[in-house]
């Protein structure tokens, strides 16, 4: 099970560019934080504002993430995600993910590329879409 982070999730769900090889890792399975709940409903909110996803669509993708993707909760990361974000300078957000993914020796999907670098410092094996 890989983890899979808030920019490479809505990718994703939206159906950006290259959203076709994230299909193929949800399908074998992924890992997400309860975060990743609330950022991906603020970027369905942006793109609903610019006509890009309608309202109800973008309700259903956000009432259905549980079944695509397994959710776990966030709290057990901060102590190792506050130590990232410091040291890297880099969001508590994008270090909550790094550090599930450190934290259960799985890969880490993500489109954000100063967080796929990031990553690879703590041992973690990085996909960027």
């Amino acid at each position: 099970m890989k983890v899979i982070d808030s920019s490479a999730l809505t990718k994703y769900l939206t159906k950006e560019e290259n959203w076709q090889k994230i299909e193929e890792f949800i399908k074998e399975g992924c890992a997400t934080l309860d975060l990743a709940i609330k950022e991906t409903a603020n970027a369905l909110i942006k793109k609903t504002l610019k006509k890009e996803v309608d309202a109800q669509t973008a309700k259903e993708i956000i009432f259905h993430l549980s079944r695509i993707v397994k959710i776990v909760p966030q709290e057990e990361q901060f102590p190792k995600a506050m130590e990232i974000a410091t040291k890297h300078k880099i969001t508590i957000y994008d270090a909550l993910f790094i550090a599930l993914a450190s934290n259960t020796n799985q890969p880490l999907l993500t489109s954000d590329r100063k967080q796929a670098e990031t990553s690879k410092q703590y041992g973690v094996t990085t996909i960027l879409v």
